[in-house]
């Protein structure tokens, strides 16, 4: 029972006996939706995986982006005044806690935050600065010039700050 009518390319895969109405369309088209199933499938499988890893990290890296948090809160508060070694006891121990993350995570930009925090706790002025100023004995262009100096020191630990956070949104989203 040979079909006469099907293409001869047809007849060699199938065979000479063979008739040409076993492979139907709808075989074809089951097919197809099973592949482009599994392909979907495949990418949503691959798209979980990035984002439960993610989603990892980001807890990983949650409590050393509230460390920052803090830092800039307690930056903040000393830019209202001239701060004396007095005043650094807090900041002193976030930079400690800083500098622990930095060797957690070496592949963020810590070491900036850590430069420009311990240039502003070179600047502070001394704890008898009060008593020298009422008495003449420090100039008052060098309080300036170390006020100046703790204002620029500020903003840029606030900027590299605000780097390492971007950075860590960069990677966790």
């Amino acid at each position: 029972m040979t079909d006469t009518a099907s293409p001869p390319c047809l007849r060699l895969i199938l065979g000479s006996d063979a008739p040409s109405s076993t492979i139907t369309s709808s075989w074809t088209v089951a097919a197809v939706v099973a592949l482009v199933g599994v392909i979907v499938s495949a990418y949503f499988s691959v798209d979980q995986v990035r984002k439960n890893k993610r989603t990892k990290q980001a807890k990983r890296l949650q409590p050393d982006y509230d460390l920052l948090n803090e830092t800039v809160v307690v930056l903040d508060k000393l830019a209202g005044t001239a701060a004396t070694k007095a005043d650094l006891t807090k900041l002193g121990e976030l930079l400690s806690r800083i500098k622990q993350a930095e060797r957690r995570f070496p592949e963020l930009p810590l070491g900036s935050v850590v430069a420009h925090i311990d240039a502003y706790r070179k600047t502070v002025l001394p704890d008898d600065f009060h008593r020298r100023l009422a008495g003449k004995r420090i100039l008052l262009d060098d309080l300036l010039d170390l006020s100046r100096q703790q204002g620029a020191t500020i903003t840029h630990a606030v900027e590299a700050i605000a780097a390492v956070q971007n950075e860590i949104d960069r990677r966790t989203s």
